[in-house]
């Protein structure tokens, strides 16, 4: 659930001209030499390598931005399952204290979806969401890149029979999830960034179903795809991942380095 690189783009006699220009050009590349690989967080904001930058020049900061749609099959209590579709939006805040380390908090909300139980369909109202999270990039060696991610969130609503035109009448539905993944990739022309990721997660889901309490989770507790983050400029860039496999999602996003 997850900040930066650069990318640099630099006749008297045409003799004299050709060697003045490599040399600002060789001068350009040792003041701001290109960054090597990019992974993306769980949360959104991209986590780039910043080894080659200096502890004082490297961004400490990051923020993102991120959309989101989910779908997956909840199990509850007494034998009940339902089909889950969400939709949700998420900005980020991140503090990378090392080249390596990204910690980060994000605030959003769940602004839609449907809950589909044996007696119909029920409606989400629009409720909070929050994320805590860590991502440490294990490996990097400037073409092939290694993050790990790990997230904690918490999400909000209520729900109401979708024939129900009385909302007064809705129930809680409060969701807990802590995922641990990785993401490994590669860098292209240090621009675009393809990536595999696996996730897994778990946390309980509470409900109020026919006036009783229920409790369930996800009866797929995993999540396998692909994603792709392209390096815009040298504090931009933009991702969308593609889940297909257990728990499916669609992610759209961007971070930008302060």
């Amino acid at each position: 659930m997850p900040v930066t690189i650069a990318i640099v783009i630099t006749n008297r006699s045409a003799v004299e001209l050709g060697v003045l220009a490599s040399i600002a050009f060789g001068l350009l590349m040792c003041k701001t030499s290109p960054a090597q690989a990019c992974g993306v967080s769980a949360s959104g904001v991209a986590s780039c390598s910043l080894a080659e930058h200096n502890e004082a020049a490297r961004p400490h900061w990051a923020v993102g931005v991120s959309g989101l749609y989910t779908s997956t099959r909840l199990r509850f209590s007494d034998d009940l399952q339902a089909d889950q579709v969400r939709y949700a939006t998420l900005a980020t805040l991140a503090y990378l204290p090392t080249p390596k380390l990204v910690l980060q908090v994000g605030a959003g909300a769940a602004f839609g979806g449907t809950l589909t139980a044996p007696d119909g369909e029920y409606r989400f109202t629009p409720g909070p969401t929050a994320l805590i999270g860590a991502d440490f990039r294990a490996f990097d060696d400037g073409r092939y890149f290694l993050l790990l991610t790990s997230g904690f969130s918490f999400s909000s609503a209520r729900t109401h029979l979708r024939s129900d035109t009385d909302t007064a009448g809705s129930t809680s539905y409060t969701a807990f999830d802590l995922r641990l993944g990785a993401q490994f990739g590669m860098a292209l022309a240090r621009v675009v960034h393809p990536y595999a990721l696996a996730r897994v997660f778990g946390g309980p889901v509470f409900w109020h179903y026919q006036g009783q309490s229920v409790t369930g989770t996800d009866t797929h507790h995993y999540q396998l795809g692909a994603g792709v983050a392209f390096r815009i400029s040298r504090a931009l860039n933009i991702f969308g991942e593609g889940v297909p496999l257990g728990e499916q999602a669609l992610v759209l996003g961007l971070g930008l380095a302060l």
